[in-house]
C-alpha cells in the first residue's frame, strides 16, 4: 500500500503541475490528501514511536523527501538520526501506593484521593521522606517570590499546588508550571507531591485522569553515552492530589489550602514554605521499555554564499499514539489531524522550496515521540547535526485546526522576536488576521516540538488556526470528540483550508529565510533571557 500510495502522490504532483500557474509557489491541495490518507490509514497502525507502524511512516517521509528534491540531512548521510528511547509505561495501580505517618498524617485512599507514579530514574523502588510545603513552587525574581526560601529540601519530598499566577502572562505561566519540577530537583528533592486545583480539575477531571491512568506512555530519549536525558536526576517517585484530598492534607499547617489557593495569586504574595510533619512512604513501579526510533531530515540548501550556513529548521511531529487495545469496536488511532496533516503541509512545503529555495538553508524535520513528552524534538534540539549556533529559527507545524474556514490565526511566539515581522507578512498576504490563544489556560506554548528550540534558546513559532469563523467552537469540539481518539480520521479535514494553510507557512518560512538579519529575541523578552538566546540591541 505504501508504494501505491507513493504513486498516488507523485499523481497528484504531476497533475498539479498542469493546472497551477506556478507550482514553484502554489500548494497542491491534492499531494497534501494523499500524504495525509496514507500517514493516517490503518497500515501504520497509529504510528507510535517505536514501534513497526511508526518505522513505515518515517520511510514513506523519507522516500517523499527524495522524490522531491529534498535533500538527505542526517549526520550520516541519509533521512535517519537515530533516536534512543526509554519508555515508561505504568505499572498496576495497587503497586504504587502512599502512607503517611505522622503527628499530622491523614488518611487517604488510593484512586479516590491520589494516584502515584515513577519518574525517569528507577523502574521501581520506595522511597520514605519527610513532606516539606513549597508553595506553588514557584521562583522570579522580578516579583520577588521565592516559594522555597527557608527551607531545605534535600533528601525530601516536596509539597506543591499545581499551576502558576494567574498575574503572569499564558506563555510565561506555562513556562513556571513546567520549571516546578526541575527547580524541586536542582534543590535535592526524591519526590514530589502535586496538589491540583478547581480550576485544573475542570481541564481535566479526577475520574478521567484515574481512568486514563494505566494508559499513559512517557518517554525519554537515550545519549550516545547510553544514559537517559533526566532533567529532574534524583527525583524518582510523584504522586498527585485532587483538591478535596489537598485541603485535608493541609489541614492544621501553618496555612490552609483555601489560604493557599487565595493568595497564589496576588502579586507580591509570600507563601510560607514549612516542614510538615509528616513522612511519605512511596511505593511506585513501572516498567521501562529501550526502543529505537527516528526523526527524519532532510536539507535544502540556500543561495546566498553569505547566509546558507544558516538554517531555518521546519518541524511536524511524525508520530501519534498507536493502537488502543483496550477499546471496543475501531481500536487504532491514525491521527489525521494530530498530526498527519502537519507532515503532508511539511511535505509541501519542501516540495515547493526544493524548486526555488531561499537564502537560508532549511531544515525540515519530521519528529518521532512528541505524544511522550516532546522527545524528538528534545533530541534534535540538543543534536542539531549542524552547529547549533547555525539553526537561526523554528517553524513549527502541530496539529492545524482544518476543520472549518480559517479567518484568522493565532502565532504563538512570534511577538518575541524578530520573527514577528515574517509572520505579520504571511499573515497579510493570505489575509487574515492575528488573534489572541482563545485557550490560553491549555499551555500549548509549552506543549509542542517548537518549545524545545525555544529551550536551547532559538526563535520558533508555531501558527494555529484561530478562533474566527466558528474557529473556537471547531476547537472545542475536536478537543472534545476526536482528539487522541479513533475518530480522528481523514473526513474531518478540509483539504482546500490544508492548502491555504501550507501557502501560510510557506510564506513564514521564506520571510525568515530572506531576512537580511539573523532573528533575535527582542530586547528583555522572558524567554530569550532564561534561556540566554541571542537579543536585539
Amino acid at each position: 500500500m505504501r508504494i501505491a500510495l507513493l504513486l498516488t502522490a507523485s499523481f497528484a504532483l504531476a497533475s498539479c503541475a498542469t493546472t497551477d500557474t506556478n507550482v514553484a509557489t502554489a500548494p497542491s491541495e491534492r499531494s497534501i490528501e494523499a500524504d495525509v490518507r496514507y500517514l493516517a490509514s490503518d497500515e501504520l497502525e497509529g504510528r507510535e514511536a517505536g514501534q513497526p507502524g511508526y518505522q513505515r511512516a518515517s520511510q514513506y517521509m523519507a522516500d517523499r523527501f527524495a522524490s522531491i528534491g529534498v535533500q538527505p540531512g542526517a549526520a550520516d548521510g541519509t533521512y535517519f538520526q537515530p533516536v534512543g528511547l526509554r519508555i515508561m509505561r505504568p505499572g498496576p495501580m495497587d503497586r504504587n501506593t502512599m502512607i503517611l505517618s505522622g503527628d499530622k498524617a491523614v488518611k487517604l485512599e488510593l484512586g479516590t484521593d491520589y494516584l502515584v507514579d515513577g519518574m525517569i530514574g528507577r523502574e521501581s523502588g520506595v522511597i520514605e521522606a519527610p513532606l516539606v510545603f513549597v508553595g506553588q513552587g514557584f521562583v522570579d525574581p522580578r516579583n520577588g517570590r521565592d516559594d522555597f526560601a527557608g527551607v531545605d529540601l534535600k533528601g525530601k519530598i516536596a509539597v506543591a499546588i499545581t499551576g502558576a499566577p494567574e498575574f503572569l502572562n499564558t506563555e510565561e505561566r506555562a513556562y513556571f508550571n513546567g520549571q516546578r519540577s526541575r527547580e524541586m530537583a536542582d534543590r535535592g528533592a526524591v519526590g514530589m507531591i502535586s496538589l491540583l486545583t478547581e480550576k485544573s480539575e475542570e481541564r481535566y477531571g479526577w475520574d478521567k485522569r484515574v481512568e486514563n491512568r494505566d494508559k499513559s506512555t512517557s518517554a525519554t530519549w537515550i545519549g550516545e553515552d547510553g544514559k537517559a536525558y533526566d532533567p529532574r536526576e534524583g527525583m524518582v517517585a510523584s504522586a498527585v492530589l485532587n483538591p478535596a484530598a489537598a485541603a485535608k492534607l493541609l489541614e492544621g499547617q501553618p496555612i490552609s489550602y483555601a489560604d493557599a489557593i487565595a493568595a497564589i495569586d496576588m502579586p507580591g504574595a509570600t507563601l510560607p514554605a514549612f516542614d510538615m510533619g509528616i513522612i511519605a512512604k512511596i511505593a511506585f513501579e513501572q516498567k521501562f521499555e529501550t526502543a529505537t526510533s527516528r526523526n527524519v531530515v532532510g536539507v535544502v540548501p540556500g543561495t546566498d554564499p553569505e547566509l546558507k550556513d544558516e538554517y531555518v529548521v521546519l518541524t511536524a511531529h511524525l508520530d501519534h499514539i498507536g493502537v488502543d487495545e483496550g477499546k471496543e469496536g475501531d481500536k487504532i488511532n491514525n491521527g489525521a489531524m494530530d498530526n498527519a496533516t502537519g507532515s503532508a503541509i511539511m511535505i509541501d512545503v519542501a516540495r515547493r522550496f526544493a524548486m526555488a529555495p531561499p537564502r537560508r538553508s532549511l531544515m525540515f524535520v519530521a519528529l518521532t515521540a512528541e505524544e511522550m513528552g516532546l522527545i524528538g524534538s528534545s533530541y534534535h534540539a540538543r543534536n542539531t547535526i549542524v552547529p547549533r549556533n547555525d539553526v537561526v529559527a523554528n517553524v513549527n507545524l502541530d496539529m492545524p485546526m482544518l476543520t472549518y474556514e480559517f479567518t484568522d490565526v493565532v502565532a504563538f511566539g512570534a511577538e518575541r522576536s524578530t520573527l514577528y515581522g515574517a509572520v505579520a507578512r504571511a499573515a497579510k498576504a493570505a489575509g487574515v488576521d492575528f488573534a489572541e490563544d482563545p485557550f490560553p489556560e491549555e499551555g500549548l506554548f509549552t506543549r509542542s516540538d517548537h518549545y524545545s528550540y525555544v529551550r536551547q534558546g532559538i526563535p520558533a513559532i508555531y501558527v494555529e488556526p484561530g478562533p474566527g469563523n466558528g474557529g473556537l467552537e471547531a476547537f472545542g469540539a475536536f478537543l472534545g470528540e476526536h482528539y487522541h481518539q479513533p475518530s480522528d480520521e481523514v473526513g474531518l479535514i478540509l483539504f482546500d483550508q490544508a492548502a491555504r494553510f501550507a501557502d501560510l507557512n510557506f510564506d513564514i518560512a521564506r520571510n525568515i529565510a530572506d531576512m537580511d538579519e539573523r532573528p533575535v529575541w527582542k530586547k528583555d523578552d522572558f524567554f530569550g533571557t532564561v534561556f540566554d538566546g541571542p537579543m536585539k540591541d
